[in-house]
This record gives C-alpha cells, structure tokens and sequence, in this order.
C-alpha cells in the first residue's frame, strides 16, 4: 500500500505531462497547417481528441499554450549550442558561436515564421527559454573579465532581447538569415563591452567551427 501512494502522484505528473505534450503537438500541427488564428483552443482539443476543458486545465488561453510550445522549441536551440565554460578559453566566442547556432535554428523553425506579426509572444518566449543561458554566460564571461557593461544584467537582458526579437523577425522576412545573424553577432559583442577592432576577430573566430 505505502509503494501505491509513493508511486501514484509520479503516474499522474505523467500522465499529465503526456496531455499536455499531446495539446502542444496538435497545437504546433494546426499553427503549422492553417495558421495562428485558426489554431484555436477547440480545434486543438478536438484534434488531440480531448475535451476542451482539458485544455484550459493546462493553458490559460490559447496565447499561453503558445508561449509554452515556442518556449520549449526555443529552450532546446539554446540547450543544444550552448558550450560550457570547461570548454571554451574565451567567452566572448563561444557566446558568439552559441548565438549564431540560435539565430540561424530559430530564424529557420517553421513556428516562428508563422508567428513574425507577434513580436511580442516571439520576445517572450525568447526571453524564457534563453533566460537561464544567457545569466550563466554573461557572468562567466565577466568573470574572465572579456564583458563590460554600465547596465544591470537585467536591462541588458530586456534591451537585448528586444534588438534580438526585432532582427530576427527582419531576417525572416527580408530573407537575409545570414547577413542579419552575423550583424546581430556585432551588436551582441558591441553591447558586451569588446572593443571594435577586436569584434571582427571574434565573430570570425565563431565561425570556425
């Protein structure tokens, strides 16, 4: 009996992992197929074949089970290029490889071109998913002593996530991914306090993977 009620909360988390993972799959599929506006709460219950209460257990709104799928895709971009600091001598260009690897994957995703009119669900879930890498690289890499910057970690994050936000959706829709991600590393670099001579070296140096 003691191992049923240990175990049941772990079988019902489970389960209600699964659930919820089955609304984002036929939410991504109906975004995908017909678009935001017609991937509505109903369609994506009735396509999950669940009961539309099941999905306001989950999400509040349609809007936050967006943000909940493109955080999740956005997080595993991030979690995929993100390089340790044991394994880079400067930070400085292993920010600047992780963020060309992001831009490149994010500008690419079928998701967030469907989502370009909606800047601000992209810059929010943007701001979720790279929160916790951007924090642990911008302190090591003032630890090494390569970033300087007057402004709190928090502004540069909210002034930086805007200027990424706004890029990105430019890149999408000028069809210029790689000239506006190399530009976009520029601008990271400059606000990260590296000198202009030096920011050339650097982005060259992150492409030489």
């Amino acid at each position: 009996m003691a191992e049923t009620i240990s175990t049941s909360p772990n079988r019902m988390a489970r389960r209600r992992e699964r659930t919820r993972l089955q609304l984002l799959d036929a939410l991504e599929t109906l975004i995908l197929k017909h678009g935001y506006e017609d991937a509505s709460a109903e369609a994506v219950a009735e396509l999950a074949d669940l009961g539309r209460s099941t999905f306001y257990n989950h999400f509040d709104n349609k809007q936050d089970a967006v943000l909940a799928m493109l955080t999740q895709h956005y997080h595993e971009y991030g979690d995929e290029a993100y390089i340790p600091l044991e394994q880079t001598r400067d930070r400085a260009e292993s920010v600047i490889r992780s963020t060309l690897r992001v831009f490149k994957s994010m500008a690419e995703d079928p998701l967030t071109r469907q989502m370009v009119d909606r800047p601000r669900l992209l810059a929010k879930a943007i701001a979720e998913s790279q929160g916790e890498f951007l924090v642990r690289d911008f302190t090591e890499g003032v630890m090494q002593g390569r970033f300087r910057f007057a402004a709190s970690l928090d502004t540069m994050a909210l002034v930086l996530n805007w200027s990424y936000v706004g890029m990105l959706v430019n890149a999408i829709k000028q069809d210029s991914i790689e000239e506006t991600r190399l530009e976009w590393a520029r601008v990271l670099l400059l606000n990260l306090g590296i000198q202009h001579d030096e920011i050339e070296s650097v982005v060259t140096a992150a492409l030489q993977e």
